[in-house]
Formats: C-alpha cells, sequence, structure tokens
C-alpha cells in the first residue's frame, strides 16, 4: 500500500464507503480514487460489496477489511502527531471522540505486560523469528 492512499483509507475508518462520498471527501477528480479504491481493495486493505438502494441501480461499496481496520491505531496516532506538531492551535478539523461517551480518542503505546511506554529509549529492537544471522563477512 502506497502512502498516497491514506486519503481514501481515513475516509474508509471515518464511514465513508460509496466511491461519490470518497471523491468529495478527498476532493479530487473520479480517476483518482478509482484508482486509488482498486489497489487498496487488490492489497487487502477494503473489499468492495455490491448494494442497492430502493429504486436505484446496483452499485459497490467500500468497507474496511479485518486489515485494513488493523491500520485504525496507525491513523490515530498520525493524528495525534499532526495535531501536536503540525495543526495551530485550534486549528484541527477533525476531533477522534469514542462513540459512545464522547472522550477523545489518542494512542498510548504499551508494552505486552501492559505497562505505558513514553520514550523511546524504553525501547530496543532486536532479531525477529525471520532474521537471517549475520555472516563473518557482513
Amino acid at each position: 500500500m502506497s502512502a498516497d492512499h491514506g486519503c481514501d483509507h481515513q475516509g474508509a475508518f471515518y464511514g465513508t464507503r460509496r466511491f461519490d462520498d470518497f471523491e468529495r471527501h478527498c476532493g479530487i477528480s473520479a480517476s483518482v480514487p478509482s484508482a486509488r479504491l482498486r489497489a487498496l481493495v487488490a492489497d487487502g486493505i477494503l473489499e468492495k460489496t455490491r448494494y442497492r438502494a430502493p429504486g436505484a441501480r446496483g452499485r459497490d461499496e467500500y468497507r474496511l477489511t479485518d486489515k485494513g481496520c488493523s491500520l485504525v491505531p496507525i491513523l490515530i496516532a498520525l493524528n495525534d502527531w499532526a495535531e501536536r506538531w503540525v495543526v495551530p492551535v485550534g486549528g484541527a478539523t477533525i476531533s477522534l471522540l469514542h462513540r459512545d461517551c464522547g472522550s477523545a480518542v489518542g494512542t498510548v503505546v504499551t508494552r505486552s505486560s501492559g505497562h505505558e511506554i513514553t520514550t523511546p529509549s524504553q525501547v530496543a529492537a532486536a532479531p525477529g523469528p525471520g532474521a537471517k544471522p549475520a555472516s563473518a563477512s557482513d
């Protein structure tokens, strides 16, 4: 998935499902969201399903897959970062709120044991199960 699909993926995260709404949400010509949505479907981020409004022709809508939903914490973290470092105070164009209680939504990084990670120095990189041993000539 390339970085230029962000508008489409974010739109799906915010509840956008229909092509016309993606086009309107992203503010770009029809060919751009069409190509992006095809790529996101091909990458398994979105799935395309048919729907038919009463009295209308059948159309497609796009829904996040499990793979797409797993990107939600990243989108929330990017939103947090932008509000802190990019957007002027009071200039945010969107607020992420918990649907049930209305509280602001943000990211918290924790260890598997539940402790919060607050600084990069608390994290160390280690070879994963697919890592290959370094050769003596490296």
